[in-house]
C-alpha cells in the first residue's frame, strides 16, 4: 500500500465515524481516549529509546520571527552526546551522481507511485554518434602525352574525393552512405548504400550498394594500400589491361552480403550475390575467407596495410562465379566466368623504433574462354623508417604480372608493371605525401613510364 493510497483510505474511515452516532457520553468519550492513552504511551518510549538520538541542531544565527498562528514548539527531549561537527558544511558535500541525474518527481494531484514519478534511463539504448569522415586524393603525372615511353609532359591525373557518413538507427542495425566524386570527370554518384543488419559478430547481413567481397585489394581500396596506383588496372594512354577480379564501378555492386568474425577476429567470411539490378544477367557470386596467424582484423573493411598499428600475418583465399560472366565484347558468345585467388600479407613493428616492414603478395587465376588474362600476380616489399621530422619515411616495391591466352590456348596478352614508391606518412594512411616512378609493359609494343607526386588526406 501506498502512501497516497493509506491516506485515502484514511479519509474514509474518518467520515464514516463521523456520520455515525453524535450523541455520546462524556464517559463514552473519555474511555476510549484512556485506553489509548495507555496503550500507546510505552509503545512511544520504546521507539524512542530503540531509535538513536538525532544530533542537536546548531542554534540559528538569526532568530526565525515568530507567526501568530503557528502552534509553540514543545522542548527538545533529552539528547545523546553529541558527536564531533562535520569538518565542511553539509552544502560543501557533493551531490552523487544518481541525484544529479533523477529529477524530483511531479507535483501532480492524481495518485501515483514514487516508481512511477521517475524516469527510467536504465533501459535506454546507448547509440554511438554518426560517423562522419572526408577522404581526399590529389596527383599528377608526369608522361609524354604523345609517347608515353618519355618523361616530358605535365598533366593532374587523380582528383578524387569520397563523402562518408554512417552510424545505427539501432543496436542491430546499421547504415553506411557514402559518396564520391571525380574533379577531372566532373562526376559525382553514390559509392555505397547498406542497411547492414548486425546480429551478433560471427554474422550479419548487409544489404545495397556495397563493396564486393573478393580479394584484400579490393577490401584496402586504393587509400588503404601502399602503392599509389590501385593494382590490376595496368594503363598506357587510353589503353587498359585489367587483370583484377569482376566487380563495379570502385569495386562496388548492389546486392546482399553475408559475413562475420569469428575468434574476434582470428577468422573472417563474406559471400555474396550481386546483380547491379540488372535482371537480364546471372548474378555475380563472390565470397573470401581470411585466417590472422598473428594479431587479428575486424570489420567488414580491410586493410592493405596497417602502417604500423599492428603486427598481422594473415592468408586470404577468395573465389568468383557467374553464368556467361566471360563477355569478351561486342559479338561474342558469353561464356562461364569463374575466378579463384590467394593473398598473403605479413606486417611487423621493428622493435620499438617506430619503424615497420611490410610484404603484400597475391595470385589470381581466371577462369573463362572470353578472359583477356587468365593468371596474373603481384609482390609488394615496403619498409617504414622511425619517424623523421614529424613522419616516417616509406620506400615500397611493387611488381604486377600477367598473362592470356587465345581461344586455343596460344599466349596472347602479356602484361607487367613496376611501382616504385617514396612516401611521406605524416599521420599514416590519413595525411601522406607520395612520390612514385611506375614503368608498365602492355606486351612489348604499348610502353610507358611516369613520375607521379600525390598528396592523401582522410579526416574523420
Amino acid at each position: 500500500m501506498n502512501y497516497l493510497e493509506h491516506s485515502s483510505r484514511s479519509s474514509r474511515r474518518s467520515d464514516d465515524a463521523t456520520g455515525g452516532r453524535i450523541r455520546r457520553s462524556r464517559f463514552g468519550v473519555l474511555l476510549p481516549l484512556v485506553c489509548a492513552s495507555v496503550l500507546l504511551v510505552p509503545a512511544i518510549a520504546n521507539a524512542q529509546a530503540a531509535a538513536p538520538a538525532p544530533a542537536p541542531m546548531p542554534p540559528p544565527t538569526t532568530p526565525a520571527p515568530a507567526t501568530t498562528d503557528a502552534a509553540p514548539m514543545p522542548p527538545p527531549a533529552e539528547a545523546a552526546p553529541a558527536a564531533p561537527a562535520p569538518a565542511t558544511a553539509p552544502e560543501a558535500i557533493p551531490k552523487t551522481q544518481s541525484e544529479v541525474a533523477i529529477p524530483p518527481p511531479p507535483d501532480t494531484a492524481g495518485p501515483t507511485t514514487p516508481n512511477e514519478a521517475m524516469p527510467s534511463t536504465a533501459t535506454e539504448e546507448k547509440l554511438p554518434p554518426i560517423n562522419v569522415a572526408a577522404w581526399l586524393r590529389i596527383g599528377a603525372r608526369f608522361q609524354g602525352a604523345t609517347d608515353p615511353k618519355k618523361i616530358n609532359d605535365q598533366q593532374m591525373d587523380n582528383i578524387y574525393g569520397e563523402l562518408h557518413a554512417g552510424g545505427k538507427i539501432t543496436k542491430n542495425v546499421s547504415v553506411v552512405f557514402n559518396l564520391n566524386a571525380n574533379g577531372l570527370s566532373q562526376n559525382a554518384q553514390i559509392e555505397d548504400a547498406i542497411i547492414g543488419f548486425d546480429i551478433v559478430d560471427e554474422f550479419h547481413v548487409w544489404v545495397g550498394q556495397e563493396l564486393v567481397p573478393v580479394d584484400r585489394a579490393n577490401y584496402g581500396g586504393p587509400f588503404f594500400t601502399v602503392p599509389w596506383n590501385y593494382p590490376g588496372f595496368l594503363t598506357v594512354g587510353g589503353t587498359t589491361t585489367v587483370m583484377a577480379p569482376h566487380e563495379g564501378q570502385n569495386g562496388r555492386n548492389a546486392g546482399v552480403t553475408l559475413w562475420g568474425d569469428v575468434g574476434a577476429g582470428k577468422f573472417k567470411y563474406a559471400v555474396g550475390m550481386f546483380d547491379n539490378g540488372n535482371v537480364a544477367s546471372s548474378p555475380l557470386v563472390s565470397g573470401r575467407i581470411s585466417a590472422a596467424f598473428i594479431g587479428e582484423e575486424t570489420g567488414y573493411f580491410g586493410n592493405a596495410s596497417y602502417f604500423g598499428d599492428k603486427n598481422i600475418l594473415s592468408l586470404g583465399l577468395g573465389g568468383q562465379y557467374q553464368k556467361n560472366g566471360s563477355t569478351g565484347g561486342t559479338g561474342v558468345d558469353p561464356k562461364n566466368f569463374g575466378e579463384f585467388n590467394a593473398d598473403l600479407l605479413g606486417e611487423f613493428k621493428l622493435g620499438d623504433s617506430g619503424g615497420w616492414v611490410t610484404g603484400d603478395a597475391a595470385f589470381y587465376h581466371f577462369a573463362g574462354t572470353n578472359e583477356a588474362i587468365h593468371n596474373a600476380f603481384y609482390v609488394m616489399a615496403a619498409i617504414a623508417t622511425p619517424k623523421v621530422g614529424i613522419g616516417n619515411i616509406q620506400p615500397s616495391v611493387r611488381y604486377q604480372w600477367g598473362r592470356g591466352e587465345d581461344q586455343n590456348g596460344v599466349p596472347a596478352i602479356k602484361a607487367s608493371a613496376v611501382d616504385v614508391g617514396l612516401d611521406y606518412l605524416i599521420k599514416g594512411p590519413a595525411l601522406r605525401l607520395i612520390a612514385n616512378y611506375q614503368h608498365v609493359d602492355l606486351g612489348g609494343t604499348v610502353i610507358g613510364n611516369a613520375i607521379q607526386l600525390g598528396a592523401q588526406a582522410i579526416f574523420f
